[in-house]
This record gives structure tokens, C-alpha cells and sequence, in this order.
């Protein structure tokens, strides 16, 4: 079996045994990240492809649009999403417009991927997600796009993502998009423990 295949059947488990771990939520929860919200702290522990995470707070990013796309290795709809979220970064890379893909895994195990599947922007790594509870984000796929100012403009499913909503937001307007469902939201500690689990597995034996 080859080591890519190996990877595609692991991610299809992992995918399985998530959604078995990880306890939807029946509302939206009232702590959930909103529009109009001060976008929490970004305390990343590393950061593939970009500066160091020293580097990287709102206080550096302030004048730029910036798109949060969390994700994670075993998630097949993230891993599916991959080319158009790359479209959309070629597309703003001569604007005020700086994409970060968040994962909860471990540094070798997402190199080996971008092997496969490359990612064309700063990949920041927190693998004690507490990046992912302050943004409410362990729904994978889940986007959070924050304004110039570091306000939170959009929470949203990355497949809801268009250049409309960037634009909009560069723009200073409220975009429009479809609001996430309450099974968007999982229960903060029974999916925290299973990212942290996740992410400290190895990747693939080649």
C-alpha cells in the first residue's frame, strides 16, 4: 500500500472516530465567536511558511484583511476545499489581504502532507488549540475573516468564502453569507482533547 493511500484511509478513520469523539452541539452556543467581536489573540506555537509566531498578532497585522481557515489533515472536506482556498490566495496576494491556514497537528505530520497537498500561505500550528477554543472553531472546515481594525467580520463555512466577502470586508461592509448551523459547534472539551490527540500522532510511515 502506498504511503499516500495509507494517509487517504487514515484520514477516512480519523474522519469516523471524530465524529463519534466529538459532540455536536444542538444551538449555537452563546460563547461562540461573533461578527463584530475583537478577534481573540493569536498564540501560535510554530508557523510554516511565514514569520515567526512572535511575529504574528493583530498589532502586525493591522491594515490587512486576514482570512483564518481552520482545518485539519484528517478532514476530508478541508483536504477538498484545498485548490479553490489556494485560488482564492493567489487571487489577493498583491492586496492588503494575508490568509492563514490554522491546524491542531504536529509540525512532521503536516510537513508530510503539503508534500501531497501544498498550501500557498503561513500555516501556523497550535496543537494545544487553544487558538481553535478562543475562536469556537473546532467544527472543521471553519473560517473566520477580521476586518483591518482586528474586529471579526465573518464567521463562516469556508465553501462560503467568495471573493464577494473579502471584498466586501476590504471594503468596510457587512458581508452577507449563510450563518453557520448549530452542528457547526462541538462540545469545546470533548473536541479538544480529541484534536490534541490527533495531533500528536506521526505521519505515515513512507
Amino acid at each position: 500500500m502506498s504511503a499516500f493511500r495509507a494517509l487517504a484511509l487514515c484520514a477516512l478513520a480519523l474522519l469516523a472516530v471524530a465524529q463519534a469523539w466529538c459532540q455536536a452541539l444542538k444551538e449555537v452556543p452563546s460563547y461562540a465567536l461573533k461578527t463584530g467581536d475583537q478577534a481573540p489573540p493569536l498564540n501560535f506555537d510554530a508557523i510554516l511558511q511565514g514569520p515567526p509566531p512572535s511575529a504574528v498578532n493583530w498589532q502586525t497585522l493591522r491594515g490587512k484583511v486576514v482570512v483564518l481557515d481552520f482545518w485539519g489533515t484528517w478532514c476530508a472536506p478541508c483536504v477538498a476545499d484545498l485548490p479553490r482556498i489556494n485560488d482564492l490566495i493567489a487571487q489577493y496576494k498583491h492586496k492588503p489581504v494575508q490568509f492563514i491556514a490554522v491546524g491542531h497537528e504536529n509540525a512532521p505530520k503536516v510537513e508530510y502532507f503539503l508534500k501531497k497537498h501544498p498550501i500557498d500561505t503561513w500555516i501556523a500550528l497550535d496543537p494545544k488549540v487553544a487558538v481553535f477554543r478562543s475562536y469556537t472553531a473546532f467544527g472543521i472546515p471553519h473560517a473566520v475573516v477580521v476586518n483591518e481594525t482586528g474586529v471579526v467580520a465573518a464567521v463562516l463555512s469556508p465553501g462560503d468564502l467568495t471573493e464577494k466577502v473579502i471584498d466586501d470586508v476590504l471594503a468596510g461592509k457587512h458581508p452577507t453569507y449563510p450563518p453557520l448551523p448549530p452542528n457547526a459547534y462541538f462540545n469545546p472539551d470533548t473536541a479538544a482533547e480529541y484534536f490534541m490527540k490527533v495531533g500528536q500522532d506521526p505521519p505515515p510511515e513512507h
